[in-house]
């Protein structure tokens, strides 16, 4: 089992720290003083997305971070544990009666309070990612860290602001997340990725306004990843910004080739998502405007998709590479809207033109007069602050016809097409220019999808 990543300065003394707290106890039981699990425990807890904040406010800020995390953890710890710096970004909290509920409590108040420290940043807060291994006096040190190392990886791989307790079933999945992690950095360099195509589509019209190119991997060994599997993983590879440039180049050479070769609308755009830490990179609006000079394509052709999430966090640098992206000519979209930020006051201040309500959000829009309401209020809400909305996610005629008269502009999802690879899109293109795919026409199961006889009914 591989030990966890730990300065070597802090490995001795931490490995040390674990030894004593595996030792047995002396004496008879717990007694009247030590009420409460008999057990030990190891968290290692490590802040999330910490080199952002340290992109953003600087090492010496970033390290009061650290300073406030550390004291959050040793006053809460207390007299029943100690807290001990593991790496840059990392601590460790030995617990010396603490059995695996109480460990989960622990890790699970920590994860609260840690949203609470002040960094300097808006939303999303501060968050740590925890990894938990029980143990019982005797073990050895060197495995419990292991042990507890791996738990954390496995918290990682599945997001910010997780925790895990270790399984021996986790030292699989490590092993095969190493091998991916390997495996994408090569398919990354050899440009071995694909793109698959989903068409966004008027509902006023049928008429197919754009595509978004997706990225896809397919392992020569383990098959189709799924991509919110490889793409958080690019992420935490340093990989990301490879990755979309690949996907980028790729799609604008497509939407070339089907400008030039159909009779598409001038409006026809392609849109493609990019990672929030593009923008923090001040030369990558000259990488775009590299891109669409090699590819032929014109700026008002090509959209960039950025989540909530990124707009929500973004400081002065993200703003300000979104407003040299506009004054480009490229369009901006802000993706899964509506998944947890309270506040919309970004909407106004920002340079998007349109807004992709999240699938989350549809719900039984076609048969729940209260989600139909809601749904209604939310565009509303989003064309009042000037912002073209996308409904993500329709799967039924049901669903589009809804959308439709509640006046949402335009969507996307399976009901229209699953994304398909390009060969399949420019068939798709070329028959929906001959018959456009207006799903409320004659009302619900009379379209072309309903009766079957729609491009994807074949597909």
């Amino acid at each position: 089992m591989a030990t966890p990543l730990i300065w070597p300065e802090h490995r001795r003394g931490l490995t040390l720290e674990v030894e004593r707290l595996l030792q047995p106890d002396r004496g008879q039981g717990p007694g009247p003083g030590h009420a409460g699990p008999e057990g030990r425990a190891l968290l290692l807890v490590s802040l999330d997305a910490y080199n952002r904040i340290t992109f953003n406010l600087g090492q010496a800020q970033a390290n009061l971070v650290l300073d406030e995390v550390e004291l959050m953890l040793t006053d809460f710890v207390g007299e029943n544990g100690l807290v001990v710096r593991s790496a840059r970004d990392e601590f460790a909290v030995l617990l010396r009666r603490a059995d695996a509920n109480e460990a989960r409590r622990v890790a699970q108040t920590i994860q609260a309070r840690a949203r609470r420290v002040e960094c300097g940043l808006t939303r999303p807060l501060l968050s740590v990612s925890v990894g938990v291994r029980t143990a019982s006096a005797g073990e050895g040190a060197e495995d419990v860290l292991a042990a507890a190392g791996v738990a954390l990886e496995a918290a990682k791989a599945g997001g910010r602001g997780k925790m895990k307790v270790f399984e021996p079933f986790m030292l699989d999945a490590i092993e095969v997340r190493h091998r991916l992690s390997s495996d994408l950095a090569a398919a990354v360099r050899d440009g071995a990725l694909t793109v698959a195509y989903q068409p966004i589509v008027s509902l006023q019209t049928g008429r197919v306004q754009g595509v978004e190119a997706l990225a896809r991997w397919t392992h020569p060994a383990l098959g189709i990843i799924r991509p919110d599997e490889f793409l958080p993983l690019a992420e935490e590879l340093g990989i990301a910004a490879e990755l979309d440039h690949h996907i980028l180049t790729t799609a604008l050479a497509q939407t070339n080739a089907w400008t030039s070769d159909l009779p598409l609308a001038p409006d026809f755009s392609v849109s493609v998502n990019i990672t929030a830490s593009q923008l923090q990179h001040l030369e990558y609006i000259d990488r775009v405007r590299h891109a669409l000079g090699e590819a032929g394509v014109a700026p008002s052709s090509l959209v960039l998709e950025i989540t909530e999430a990124s707009f929500v966090a973004g400081d002065d640098v993200d703003t300000y590479s979104l407003q040299g992206l506009r004054r480009l000519g490229v369009g901006l979209d802000i993706d899964d809207f509506g998944t947890g930020y309270s506040s919309i006051s970004y909407l106004q201040r920002l340079p998007v033109s349109r807004a992709k309500i999240d699938r989350s959000l549809l719900g039984n829009v076609a048969t729940d007069p209260d989600q139909r309401r809601f749904l209604g209020a939310i565009l509303r809400l989003v064309e009042a602050c000037g912002l073209t909305v996308v409904i993500e996610g329709i799967e039924t005629a049901e669903q589009a016809l809804a959308v439709a008269e509640l006046g949402a502009a335009y969507g996307q999802g399976y009901y229209f097409s699953r994304p398909m690879p390009a060969e399949q899109m420019t068939a798709f293109l070329e028959e929906t220019l001959e018959r456009p795919l207006a799903p409320f026409a004659g009302g619900p199961g009379t379209s072309a999808f309903a009766e079957g006889r729609g491009p994807s009914a074949r597909r």
